[in-house]
């Protein structure tokens, strides 16, 4: 196959649909963009960086909100089905960043687009239909107010085919919670950042999508040797079925066993009630397997529920982060109560990990006596009680009642509004509630959460060689033992700037982080460099990739710094900073973070007050990308 084949296959069309004039335009990206930015997330900051302006807020028609699946989306490449979508965030007024699972990525691929830029706002709710290269906006009244699953199954019988694939929002989208999420298939949301919030702002219930024809062109030979080098590679793997298996479920005792985990909102870091909030206490419930596109591990499960409240209940297994919020952050010892939650935030369109965050935030207020019962609404919000927090579920996605409404915001947004000292229990950076992870039990992990691009998060970092190499591993890799010590500060800059970089590159390519980071520990991108040089038909490393990476990172500072962020925004609750871990392996630490944030920002040549410098702006080529260019040209 000829290389220009080659990169036209992997390359795509911009689509680009205003919502409030109607216009629909499409054109191919230019190859030099592409070059720069990949796709995913990379491409999704680009536009956001060079065409939104400083004056425009989360929910205003003029915020653009952007679909892009990854450069490798929808290829014979193995799990390749995330997509990115961006705009600017109505939980955290920053950026706007979430990646999803499934199949809708590489279906949109397979018709030609890279990405689906959306602004303005419709008079009535609509849905964007893309039946192959047709592309049409529909009348979305008949299933506006519905839940995730009815509206997914009326969008297929309005479609006249149940093979369409599709991303929607749920009642929470719709009440503008900046909790909400975009669901991108059964089992999988694109959560966190609000995005979901501004489909909704826009009266944009889905976005629907039918192939016409398999994914264009032949993958090389050369591509179809070294994807089945790469699961080869994963499947001898020790790890491999446990991934295969249960997925990441049983991860949820794997914090507590570190004495690093954010138990009912962070009072203690480890949980009396771990063994049966673990996924590992219903190993037995699995009904069936499900994947997304093109992956063989098949890390999700549908589960039957047994006994208890929700015998008979089907739903998706869920994950190691949501079950860990429903869960230990909850006070609550019943994995199958944490199951049925997520499931129900599913339902809604509201993520179900900062969802739960909030509700342990609320739990913990009510039990110090902030939240009165009267706020409550009579509600008993004390620690695991189940029902209380089912019923918080449906009061903040509907945004009902005074706390139902005030939770909707999100944790920054609340914490404000309730005062009286709520402040300090709010455990967030830039508005994003924190992992449960407890900072002082992973200070890799901790300067991560300071400095990424969309706040309090792991997966925008993934810092795990810090206690998932060993020593020797960490030498060669970062030039000291310590990076491999998760409690030391030791290296941990320059772990954190190749890690930001490697995920950049990882969401930018499509390719899920499971294999790739959680099994293959490639932070070097040097197994990613080999699959996307045989897919392009030109050689790349993984310091070529890198440097992308580090390109995409600077566009979102830079983003971040357009929208009011700062260098005083890059720090971590009062709590672990000065609050010494009580007991357990963690006991006495807390995190330094300052000696590691003026590190990092020398590696990456930004300046003390944590801004992009001009020299950096020029070396990557990010200089002219004000915002101010007319969209309605592109």
């Amino acid at each position: 196959m000829k290389e220009e084949k080659v990169v036209r296959q992997l390359a795509g069309d911009l689509v680009y649909v205003n919502l409030t004039t109607g216009e629909i335009k499409r054109k191919p990206w230019p190859e030099e963009v592409i070059k720069a930015y990949l796709g995913g997330r990379g491409l999704a900051d680009y536009i956001l960086l060079k065409y939104l302006s400083g004056s425009v807020a989360p929910l205003d028609p003029e915020n653009i909100l952007v679909f892009a699946p990854g450069l490798l989306s929808g290829t014979r490449m193995i799990t390749t089905g995330r997509l990115h979508i961006s705009a600017r965030s109505p939980l955290t007024g920053l950026l706007g960043s979430s990646n999803g699972g499934g199949t809708f990525a590489a279906d949109l691929k397979a018709c030609g687009i890279l990405s689906l830029i959306v602004t303005g706002r419709a008079e009535k709710p609509v849905f964007i239909n893309i039946l192959g290269d047709r592309i049409t906006i529909e009348d979305a009244a008949p299933v506006w107010g519905m839940k995730t699953h009815e509206a997914r199954a009326k969008l297929m019988d309005m479609a006249g085919d149940d093979r369409v694939k599709m991303v929607l929002i749920g009642p929470a989208g719709e009440n503008l919670s900046a909790l909400a999420c975009v669901v991108t298939d059964v089992g999988h949301a694109a959560g966190r950042t609000g995005m979901g919030a501004v489909m909704g702002s826009k009266n944009l219930k889905a976005v629907v999508v039918r192939k016409t024809e398999p994914f264009r062109g032949e993958a090389p030979e050369e591509a179809v040797r070294a994807v089945r080098e790469y699961v080869a590679k994963l499947k001898a793997l020790p790890c491999w079925e446990e991934w295969s298996t249960a997925g990441s479920s049983t991860s949820v005792s794997w914090t507590d066993r570190l004495g690093a985990c954010g138990v009912k909102n962070f009072r203690q870091v480890t949980f009396e009630g771990i063994v049966t909030a673990c996924g590992s206490a219903y190993r037995d419930l699995l009904l069936r397997h499900h994947s997304c596109y093109n992956c063989p591990i098949h890390c999700r499960a549908f589960v039957r529920i047994d006994r208890g409240r929700h015998a008979g209940f089907v739903g998706d297994r869920g994950e190691y982060e949501p079950l860990s919020m429903w869960g230990p952050r909850c006070g609550n010892p019943d994995g199958l109560e944490s199951i049925y939650l997520c499931n129900l935030c599913d339902e809604y369109g509201i993520d179900s990990f900062d969802t739960g965050c909030v509700v342990a935030f609320a739990m913990d207020l009510y039990e110090r006596g902030i939240l009165t019962r009267e706020e409550t609404d009579g509600l008993e919000l004390g620690w695991g009680n189940a029902l209380a927090m089912e019923e918080m579920v449906h009061r903040i996605a509907n945004r009902r009642t005074w706390l139902g409404d005030v939770l909707a915001r999100g944790i920054k947004q609340a914490a404000e509004i309730i005062g009286r000292g709520a402040e300090k229990y709010a455990y967030h950076v830039k508005g994003l509630s924190l992992p449960i992870m407890d900072p002082r039990g992973f200070k890799g992990s901790g300067l991560g959460y300071a400095v990424a691009s969309r706040g309090a998060d792991f997966c925008h970092v993934y810092a795990k060689p810090e206690y998932a190499y060993t020593p020797e591993q960490a030498l060669i890799a970062y030039g000291t033992e310590k990076v491999a010590d998760r409690l030391s500060e030791e290296g941990k800059p320059l772990l954190v700037r190749q890690c930001m970089c490697a995920n950049a590159v990882v969401d930018s390519l499509g390719i899920c982080k499971i294999p790739e980071f959680a099994m293959l520990l490639d932070f070097d991108l040097t197994e990613a460099a080999k699959i996307f040089s045989a897919f392009a038909g030109e050689r790349f490393t993984g310091e070529q990739l890198l440097k992308m990476g580090e390109r995409i990172v600077n566009a979102e500072r830079l983003f971040n710094f357009r929208f009011g962020a700062t260098g005083a925004d890059d720090t971590l609750p009062e709590k672990f900073l000065t609050e010494p871990v009580p007991d357990g392996p963690c006991k006495g630490s807390v995190v330094r973070l300052e000696p590691m944030l003026k590190e990092f920002y020398s590696l990456m040549g930004w300046n003390e007050d944590a801004s992009v410098s001009g020299a950096k702006k020029k070396e990557l080529g990010l200089e002219g990308l004000t915002g101010e260019d007319d969209l309605t040209r592109i």
